[in-house]
């Protein structure tokens, strides 16, 4: 593997691995261990075929730069439309889970340094602190968000030593979950792998060569639902499913999970380091969506590159997600299954439409995903899956996992 398919690896699983990982236990405990296990491997191969019809459309287009525009040199204006809406809904529903996760670990932790923020303070300081990186610069949100992504994965290896002894074998022979619970875990893991506005970026760091860029996208897929398996055995083997879907009742049933996994174990200070973790995964996955949300809002809103320029997009970038995190706290979970509803969108819907035009049109190609159109057809049905169990935890005839 040379260098740039091993950098596109890493960005495609950095890109997938965040804060979306700290619901998995929950969802686990909710469906059974090794039934959720199952639901992710499905998910994880909807995100990787995902990526490879997207990156199937930029070889057909080699003129386009960016997703945008191999949507619209395929789709035309209405599909460009269709992918800036479902874009602008996933970057606010993603920028709004990770408030209300951050702020739930904030107040958490002031409280138990004898200061009383409450959870609307706490979402108001964790806004801020994005927003005081983002308005500095793309230079200052790189750097920090490379920090904090290593010191997020030397923790998780140093948490995950610590909790394996501690497992028990008989919490992870959890039953089979209800099959409307099944049903209802999807959204929240298919989020788990999202990467697919980066697919572009490697298909032109490795030069268009469909070995490379097929396997940093099948291994970078991948890669998360091996680091995804390891976290949920160490959390739930640690823990019972009784423990853990008494959770489900909290209003901030992450921040209670975090500090039940703290007092699991038998070190000292584990609670420093699942803190610290908890916050660097949320760190990443917030300055990674804040930055992309700012430049995309930027450029759409001409707002100038000055001081008063910056801040009149950030408003427009943090506004909307730190209203609904303070209106509706506790809602992690919740948020990240309105948001897989975005990237069915984006990563299922989308794609499929422009390999099936790009093929229709005979374009020049040397790359073509194996499976045909009856993978397509495929895909597009299980993407539906995911839309309509968010639906039906939305209506009430599926049960929510949050609650």
């Amino acid at each position: 593997m040379n260098s740039q398919t091993l950098g596109s690896t890493l960005l495609v699983a950095g890109t997938s691995i965040g804060a979306g990982m700290l619901a998995l236990p929950l969802v686990s405990a909710a469906t059974g261990f090794w039934s959720g296990i199952l639901l992710m491997m499905l998910m994880a191969s909807l995100a990787c075929y995902g990526g490879l019809l997207i990156a199937e459309a930029c070889r057909a287009v080699p003129e386009a730069v960016n997703l945008h525009g191999v949507v619209g040199r395929l789709l035309g204006k209405p599909g460009q439309a269709v992918a800036i809406l479902a874009m602008l809904f996933l970057y606010y529903s993603l920028s709004s889970a990770y408030i209300t996760a951050g702020a739930g670990q904030l107040a958490s932790f002031t409280s138990k340094m004898g200061l009383a923020l409450s959870f609307s303070q706490s979402a108001a300081v964790v806004t801020g602190f994005i927003a005081a990186l983002v308005l500095v610069g793309t230079v200052v949100v790189d750097y920090a968000n490379r920090t904090m992504f290593l010191l997020m994965m030397m923790l998780l290896m140093f948490i995950m030593a610590l909790l394996l002894p501690e497992a028990e074998a008989d919490n992870l022979t959890l039953g089979v979950g209800e099959p409307g619970m099944l049903f209802a875990a999807l959204p929240v893991l298919y989020t788990s792998f999202g990467y697919h506005c980066a697919v572009p970026t490697v298909v032109q760091y490795v030069k268009g060569k469909p070995g490379d860029f097929r396997l940093a996208l099948v291994l970078g897929s991948f890669l998360p639902l091996l680091v995804y398996s390891l976290w949920q055995v160490a959390t739930n083997g640690t823990l019972s499913s009784l423990v853990i879907n008494n959770l489900h009742s909290s209003p901030d049933a992450v921040g209670e999970l975090i500090n039940r996994i703290g007092e699991a174990s038998h070190y000292s200070g584990f609670s420093h380091l699942i803190n610290g973790f908890t916050a660097c995964a949320l760190g990443t996955s917030f300055l990674g969506v804040a930055i992309g949300l700012f430049d995309y809002l930027a450029e759409v809103s001409h707002r100038p590159d000055t001081l008063v320029g910056r801040i009149q997009t950030l408003c427009l970038t943090l506004g909307l997600p730190l209203l609904v995190a303070v209106l509706f706290p506790g809602s992690f979970v919740t948020t990240l299954g309105y948001a897989a509803v975005a990237l069915v969108v984006l990563a299922v819907f989308i794609p499929v439409f422009m390999v099936w035009e790009a093929r229709k049109e005979h374009l020049e190609e040397p790359y073509q995903v194996a499976g045909g159109n009856v993978l397509l057809v495929v895909m597009c049905l299980i993407g539906l899956a995911v839309i309509f169990a968010q639906i039906g935890i939305v209506s009430g005839w599926l049960p929510a996992l949050d609650s």
